[in-house]
């Protein structure tokens, strides 16, 4: 029998647009997006915008090596260089359990529940960067997938409608770090940040301990974790335009994101990600609609 090969074809990574359900889907209640988006983030004003890149790039910066290079995002070095500041030491609590940290990491792991948190002093304000999905102590794999399975199963549950302990660590170590103000750390303002898992947690633990929060392209909070909170809370949340994670479970499954909610159009000068949506794009998004207002603004990827 003649036999005839077999030529594999294969078809380019669809394109955003080629998704009519993500474009078509309807915009949780408070979201601004386009043009009206864009002006609400210059309305901010440039002092408040070169926080918001601070505050990204250093929550950006616990997610694993290989991760921010794929996304182009900035490392913890970077982050201080273009911004300043300083990433402290976490005071001694006994209460949450066993922390884990490599030395030079800003990464401090909460074992037994997953939680991946950073302390970022500013000079008017700390900032408690809460990690997301695939965030640990380390760069290796190996020590990466305990937490990243703790985490993944804390955006299942979330979605579905329950509680994850990893919510209740977040809330609980904001509050004990507000009893530590003034004590075992400078008295300053705090502020609870994160992208994409860890903007779910900023938005919890800053609804629940009444501090401010910004979420960096952030998960929608499920029914169960946004019971308890307040239906004004001062929040932020910045999204990109064609990132489901933030709308996944706003349709059907009553999740919603807390405060005001700006999903900003992708900016032309940034290429298009390669992973198929902008998710973890935001910092250069953010970075290139904030410097058409003031062009001189920083940037932690520039050398």
């Amino acid at each position: 029998m003649r036999r005839f090969p077999i030529v594999p074809r294969f078809s380019a990574w669809p394109k955003l647009t080629e998704f009519p359900l993500l474009n078509r889907r309807e915009l949780p209640a408070g979201t601004l997006s386009g043009e009206a988006a864009v002006q609400a983030l210059w309305a901010l004003g440039e002092a408040r915008g070169l926080t918001l890149l601070a505050d990204c790039a250093a929550a950006l910066c616990l997610y694993p090596a290989w991760e921010r290079r794929d996304w182009k995002m900035p490392s913890a070095e970077q982050a201080l260089s273009a911004y300043g500041g300083e990433f402290r030491s976490v005071p001694a609590l006994s209460v949450l359990g066993a922390l884990r940290q490599e030395t030079g990491r800003p990464n401090v792991l909460h074992c037994s529940s997953g939680l991946v948190f950073a302390l970022y002093q500013q000079p008017e304000q700390l900032v408690l960067i809460l990690g997301g999905t695939n965030t640990s102590h380390s760069d290796s794999q190996l020590h990466t997938f305990p937490a990243e399975a703790k985490q993944f199963r804390a955006d299942v549950l979330n979605v579905l409608g329950r509680l994850p302990r990893l919510f209740s660590v977040a809330a609980e170590f904001t509050q004990l770090l507000l009893a530590e103000r003034g004590r075992a750390l400078p008295d300053l303002p705090l502020t609870v940040a994160g992208h994409s898992l860890g903007g779910g947690l900023a938005q919890y633990a800053a609804g629940l301990c009444g501090v401010p929060g910004v979420a960096f392209s952030p998960t929608a909070l499920g029914r169960a974790v946004a019971a308890a909170l307040p239906s004004a809370p001062e929040v932020l949340c910045l999204s990109l335009h064609g990132d489901p994670i933030p709308l996944i479970g706003t349709q059907h499954l009553q999740a919603r994101l807390l405060g005001h909610h700006l999903r900003l159009p992708l900016h032309p000068s940034v290429p298009p990600a390669r992973h198929i949506t902008s998710h973890g794009q935001i910092y250069l998004h953010l970075l290139a609609w904030l410097r058409e207002a003031w062009p001189e603004l920083p940037s932690a990827l520039e050398s």
